[in-house]
């Protein structure tokens, strides 16, 4: 299983709660889509392609191979999340201007900024998605 270094995690939920904070703040549709596109950079070419990994390499200019890590898949995961509210934010928002369109982008806010203090929330949801699947395994056999 691939393993990306924590500081490169924290870099991108960084850029996420602040892009979208921002986009709130300023009311911004573009910024909502500009965020949108990022995710989705990362989500279709891999980490690679993420820009706030770039960035945040470029900045702290050291080795991060005794860094803690988290898994790719749990990153994935949780991008994708965050990808799919957004979509939903920017379709409303485009399509109607709905102040509901705002709630979709807060959520990714309020995730991002738990996950920056230390509880990932998509990597709750994602265990309790494994539980199940599980669960329901188990059952099967039975």
């Amino acid at each position: 299983m691939k393993e990306i270094p924590m500081t490169l995690v924290k870099g991108n939920q960084l850029m996420m709660a602040t892009l979208t904070l921002l986009s709130i703040i300023l009311q911004s549709t573009w910024l909502v889509g500009i965020t949108l596109l990022l995710i989705l950079l990362s989500l279709i070419f891999g980490p690679k392609a993420n820009i706030a990994f770039i960035v945040t390499n470029a900045l702290i200019k050291k080795d991060l191979g005794n860094d803690a890590t988290e898994s790719a898949v749990l990153t994935r995961f949780n991008q994708s999340i965050a990808a799919s509210l957004l979509t939903v934010a920017l379709v409303l928002l485009l399509t109607s201007g709905h102040w509901l369109s705002w709630v979709f982008v807060g959520m990714v806010t309020i995730a991002a900024t738990i996950a920056i203090l230390g509880f990932c929330v998509g990597c709750f949801l994602y265990f309790q998605l494994k539980q199940i699947s599980y669960k329901m395994k188990t059952k099967k056999s039975n």
